[in-house]
Formats: structure tokens, sequence, C-alpha cells
């Protein structure tokens, strides 16, 4: 099975310098629902991977995070989508953990739980460590300019992104072209 895997805020959402918190401060992008819905009708299963080191430093809830996931899947069913499961760090990045990307801790769990081919599938992401996790477990990467970073600092990585989008639309554009 070949998957989408998306990196939540800066990609699904508007990203917040000071933490997506609550379901009122969450903003999703216009163009997310349709976007996930032609990757569903490509045949693509999508799975969200996410940091959300919030949760650890109690700035975000758990019933929070879990409402915040319910109406981003809301949002994507009124569009004749399906996100099929959510992956959370939700450990400091003190922790050293092997769910934080850059590790790929949550892509491997997908793959083992789901049998996910890795190679056949991509990995979303706004930035750096989204990038490096996707690379590590082999999938093909996209970096979407919608969080925080510009096409200079892509530029900069040392392991670039395959591909370099404007947002997840042009993405989504990209993956179902390469997968023709």
């Amino acid at each position: 099975m070949r998957v989408v895997f998306l990196d939540r805020d800066g990609v699904i959402n508007e990203d917040r310098d000071d933490y997506v918190k609550n379901v009122s401060e969450l903003k999703v992008f216009p163009w997310t629902p349709s976007a996930v819905r032609r990757l569903n009708d490509a045949g693509f299963d999508v799975y969200v991977v996410s940091n959300q080191q919030g949760v650890a430093k109690g700035i975000i809830s758990e019933d929070d995070l879990l409402a915040m996931q319910s109406e981003i899947v809301r949002q994507v069913k009124s569009a004749g989508g399906r996100i099929n499961g959510f992956y959370y760090c939700r450990h400091l990045a003190s922790d050293k953990c092997s769910c934080r990307k850059p590790e790929p801790g949550m892509l491997k769990s997908a793959a083992m739980e789901h049998g996910i081919d890795l190679a056949g599938s991509y990995m979303i992401g706004d930035s750096e460590r989204d990038i490096i996790a996707g690379k590590v477990v082999g999938c093909h990467t996209v970096l979407v300019l919608t969080g925080k970073l510009t096409l200079g600092d892509a530029e900069a990585f040392v392991d670039a992104p395959d591909y370099v989008a404007c947002d997840l639309s042009a993405a989504v554009d990209y993956v179902i072209g390469a997968g023709s």
C-alpha cells in the first residue's frame, strides 16, 4: 500500500508561533479538504504525522488535540475525502524519543501497522525535519511553503526535498503526476 504522510501545522492548517492550542485557533487551509480527497481518488491513503510537544509542555490538552483532529477529519469528510489515521509525538524535543521528527518513528509505526510500502509513499511537510524523516525511511519528499520556510531556506537543506510546492494542493498535483 502506498500512502501520503502529511505533517499537520503548516501543511494542513496554519501554523502559529505559540502553538495551535484548540479548535478556535485551528485554521485549516481552504485547499486542504479537496487536496486530501484528490489523493484518495488517486488511490492513496493519507496519514497525519505530527510533532505535538505542546501536549508535554501542558500548553495543549489531550482533549483539545483530539478535538482538532476531529475538526480536520470533519472538514476533509465534507469534501468527500478521508484521513486514515493520525500519529502524534507528544514528547518534548529534549526527550530524544524515536518518534519526534526528524526521527522516523511515526512513519515506521504506521508502516508496520498498515502494511505501507514506504518506498512508494510520500512525506509532505513544511520543515527540514519532515523531509529528513521521510528520506530516512525511503519516502519521496515534498516541502510545502505554507509554513515558516521560504524557497531560499529549502535550498539550504542538507537533504533536499524531491519537490518544493507552494501549498498542499500543488504538492498533490506533483504526487498524482509522479504516480501516473
